[in-house]
């Protein structure tokens, strides 16, 4: 309590105290005091424990030790949920349905299909049978990976090589090497 003083009511004068200095040290009967006349004027834990140089839990654990009746305002810096808070948002989260009351059957939608472009893959199927060692096509690149498939899984023989075409690399040059 060195570098804060208080008033006779019980509030504090002068400069904040640190929290380094105050880290493990006993509460005083000034700084209880304090506690329950922040809470009748509504100040926050942050504000309460910037003034005390302790910290918001240190504040709020000491005020619930005191058994102090009432809450502390919100931190700008963040909201503390109360324990009341909490027993509320538990029990609107438990009202929720969950379950199989959402499922629901339903027919006559079609089934999906895996996102293959199967007139793309047939036109690389016709280049690559037609390319020989030496040649290139372009492609864009979200296709040199099915190039590259298609190229080791059918045409086993053939080695590819890629590069792209241009700085922002949105087409590849793919090159039969072997």
């Amino acid at each position: 309590m060195a570098n804060l003083t208080f008033s006779k009511k019980g509030v504090p004068l002068g400069r904040n105290k640190s929290k380094a200095e105050n880290n493990s040290a006993r509460w005083s009967q000034k700084e209880d005091a304090y506690i329950r006349i922040a809470v009748e004027k509504g100040l926050s834990a942050a504000e309460v424990g910037a003034k005390l140089g302790r910290s918001i839990a240190s504040v709020l654990n000491r005020k619930s030790t005191l058994k102090i009746e009432g809450r502390f305002a919100f931190s700008p810096r963040g909201s503390q949920r109360t324990a009341t808070q909490r027993k509320k948002r538990k029990a609107a989260a438990e009202t929720v349905q969950t379950g199989i009351q959402i499922l629901k059957i339903e027919t006559g939608i079609p089934i999906p299909t895996k996102g293959r472009n199967d007139e793309q893959r047939q036109e690389i199927r016709n280049i690559l049978k037609k390319i020989e060692t030496g040649q290139s096509f372009v492609v864009p690149k979200n296709l040199v990976h099915v190039v590259r498939y298609l190229a080791k899984t059918e045409f086993e023989a053939y080695r590819m090589r890629s590069s792209p075409t241009s700085g922002d690399k949105q087409f590849y040059r793919l090159h039969r090497v072997a």
